[in-house]
């Protein structure tokens, strides 16, 4: 008889509980377990989208939405193939969730709350006989030689020893994560992580005084380089922020570490128009 598969996944996110499912709805002879290191699963998911949970993006057409990762077309272009936006709205379908398109082309569920994102997954889970163990993350991760070919010792938080075929994990990527070690130390190579997504700290006394302005459509650019955005901007006690400065600062998350962050920003606020332009109109 089989030796019966054992599927450790690290990470009780939104990316660990539905790889969790997806792993125990295609073998139900697995024992799948999902380990969380804290004792609040899906923590992030409850707050994303301001409360309402930006599920997926209407953007149906793959080669399409790997345009818009950065550093990710040519890795995204496979998986986005198997599995992108429109099998994520069938999916949830399939589960009594409903999605909704805005607008900009975000996708929500149609009660406008991720708590009812939450209870799906938890649900899927359970249904699928995924065991979601909390306070118990991991730890370390070693191959070792037994019958059958290689398996893979996972230690918990707690010390104890798990054996299992195959181990996922879905801790995040930022920096403090245990993840990135843990991978590397199985033979996994790591780009280090640099930050991503953020806004602009500009230390100039004329912003401080226009805190909370905002305008719809601004060109943004780093000086010195070829990024460049535009869109919505907001100015902050600290800087600036809003949609044209997160995009670019995720565009060019490498650029600007290797520069330390330190760079002339180039902003216009007459975009489409060039400085001659507005001038002339002037």
């Amino acid at each position: 008889m089989p030796e019966r598969n054992r599927i450790v996944i690290a990470g009780g996110g939104a990316a660990g509980f539905f790889a969790a499912i997806a792993c125990a709805e295609a073998d139900r002879q697995a024992e799948v377990t999902l380990h969380e290191a804290t004792m609040h699963p899906l923590a992030k998911v409850r707050v994303s989208g301001g409360g309402r949970c930006n599920v997926t993006h209407a953007c149906f057409d793959p080669r399409e939405l790997t345009r818009n990762y950065p550093r990710g077309p040519r890795e995204l272009i496979g998986p986005f193939h198997r599995f992108g936006p429109s099998e994520t709205v069938a999916w949830f379908k399939e589960r009594g969730v409903e999605l909704k398109t805005e607008a900009d082309g975000r996708m929500f569920p149609v009660t406008d709350d991720s708590a009812t994102i939450v209870a799906c997954l938890n649900a899927a889970a359970t249904k699928a006989g995924v065991r979601l163990l909390m306070g118990s993350g991991l730890k370390a991760l070693e191959r070792v030689e037994g019958v059958g070919g290689a398996r893979l010792k996972a230690t918990l938080s707690s010390g104890e020893p798990v054996m299992a075929t195959s181990v996922l994990i879905a801790t995040g990527g930022g920096k403090g994560s245990a993840g990135l070690s843990i991978a590397a130390a199985v033979g996994h190579t790591i780009m280090p992580p640099v930050p991503s997504l953020f806004t602009f700290h500009v230390d100039d006394p004329r912003l401080k005084e226009l805190s909370g302005v905002s305008a719809a459509r601004v060109g943004i650019s780093a000086k010195g380089t070829r990024l460049r955005e535009s869109g919505p901007i907001l100015v902050t006690h600290w800087g600036l922020s809003g949609p044209a400065v997160l995009r670019l600062s995720a565009w060019g998350a490498r650029e600007l570490h290797a520069m330390d962050y330190r760079f002339t920003l180039v902003v216009n606020w007459a975009e489409p128009r060039s400085t001659d332009e507005a001038r002339h109109q002037l």
